[in-house]
Formats: structure tokens, sequence, C-alpha cells
């Protein structure tokens, strides 16, 4: 069958991984596949839509192409699915979607992005791990993914061919116990890594500092997300500058006004 993949007209740094394990999973089955961003009108006819979304604050460009394919293909089964659906699925029917997806979809999220939808992407995306060992108050992550849980395999069948950096979206890496065995072969690699969601200062010791001093992350991302931590965050800092990070490198995502 004919698939369209759209991304709402909303703001992103990053192409949408969701879309593009989708892409990898229908090609494997034979269907073809396009991808588009925002409202556009020229496309084969398709006979399934996947419209992803983003944060809950961007729910309206998502409606809006919601309602817009589904008046240009009133044949065509549009899927809503991302982190607002799974979020507010209640709100996200409204939306007027065939079918509100909640949650990771298996089957294609253990895939290899197609990331020859976004040819001008260089970067490959991917988890580490899924869910986290925390269940903090202000946190979506125990609804989306639940507890954490390693991915399978190794790193290398995550990087796109040709790419020469990765990103990471794992919540909490260093609460997996698979993180050694993730480093290490990150180093091995001498890939450019980023954990970009922001590490766990709790979780921080000298054997994790030795092995980030050992891999390319030219920035080291941590969390700062209430005063309760900041023994911890102390702590991280000095061990990482111990292993001769300097502390323009290390950087912290702060959570204000929570409590």
């Amino acid at each position: 069958m004919k698939v369209l993949l759209v991304e709402p007209e909303y703001y992103t740094r990053y192409p949408p991984l969701g879309l593009l394990k989708l892409a990898s999973y229908h090609r494997a089955a034979g269907d073809e596949v396009a991808l588009v961003r925002g409202l556009v009108k020229s496309y084969d006819t398709p006979s399934r839509i996947y419209v992803t979304s983003l944060f809950t604050w961007d729910w309206k460009p998502v409606w809006e192409a919601v309602r817009f394919y589904k008046a240009r293909c009133p044949k065509a089964e549009v899927w809503l699915g991302g982190i607002y659906a799974s979020l507010l699925p209640d709100h996200a029917r409204l939306s007027g979607a065939d079918r509100v997806w909640e949650g990771l979809f298996p089957q294609a999220d253990q895939l290899l992005p197609d990331f020859s939808l976004v040819p001008e992407w260089t970067t490959s995306l991917a988890f580490a791990s899924r869910g986290c060992t925390r269940r903090c108050g202000f946190c979506s992550v125990p609804k989306l993914e639940g507890p954490l849980v390693p991915e399978a395999g190794s790193i290398r069948r995550l990087i796109y061919p040709g790419h020469k950096k990765i990103v990471f979206f794992d919540n909490n890496i260093l609460g997996s116990p698979q993180w050694r065995d993730v480093f290490t072969e990150l180093a091995e690699m001498k890939i450019q890594s980023d954990f970009n969601q922001g590490m766990d200062a709790r979780y921080m010791t000298d054997e994790v500092a030795r092995a980030l001093a050992k891999m390319k992350c030219p920035v080291i991302r941590l969390a700062y997300d209430y005063m309760g931590v900041r023994p911890y965050v102390e702590k991280a800092i000095n061990l990482l500058k111990g292993q001769g990070i300097s502390g323009k490198r290390i950087v912290f995502y702060v959570l204000y006004n929570y409590t």
C-alpha cells in the first residue's frame, strides 16, 4: 500500500524519529512511503496516513494536519501518534483522526530509522534504553515509556550508514545496567556522541566520569531538576573536571518553579 508520513508544522530541531522508523517498517513490508512536513497538496494518494505529534502545547498544528489530510484523502485511514497523542489521547481524538495511537509502536521501535527520507540530516538519532528508574512528579516518561529497559544489541546497528555523529534521546542512560557497554563501544568507535536529554547527576561516579572522558562528547549534559539534587550536581561537576573535562563542556538542564 501507499503510506504518507506527516510531520505537522511545529518547531523542532530534529527530524521525526518515529515516522522514520515507521518508514523502515513499511518499506520492509514492500509498501511505498513518502514523508511531508506541514500541509502539502502534491503527493500520491495514500491508503494510510500517519500524523505525528510533539509537545502538548503544539496541538493546534497537529489538528490542522489531521483535518487537512482527511479532507484531501477521504478514503485514507489517518493515524495520529506521538507524545501529545499519548499524553492527551481523549483530546487528540477530537482532532478527527481515525485512530489515536498511545505510546510506542513496538513493531517499528527497534528498527533503524530510514534517514534517506531526510538526506540533509547527517546525524543518527537513537535510544540505547527506554524509560527511567525515577518517577519524578513533573515527568511524563513513566507514562510514555514505563520503567527503564535497555535496548538489545550493539550500538553500531543504531548508526545510519555515512553518519559520523549520534544523538541519544535516553531519559536516564546512567540508570541502565548496560551503560558501561554503551560507553565502551562508543569510545572504541570514536564517533561523536551526545546524550541529549541530560544525564542523572545522582548516578555520576569516578567510573562514569572516566568513561565519558574517553568518548567524543563535545557537551556533557546533566539535569538539575530541584534543589534536593544540588549535592549530586556539585559532585558531578567535580568528578568530570577531575577527568580533565572543561567546565565549558558541562551543561545543565534546569527546571524552574516546579516546587
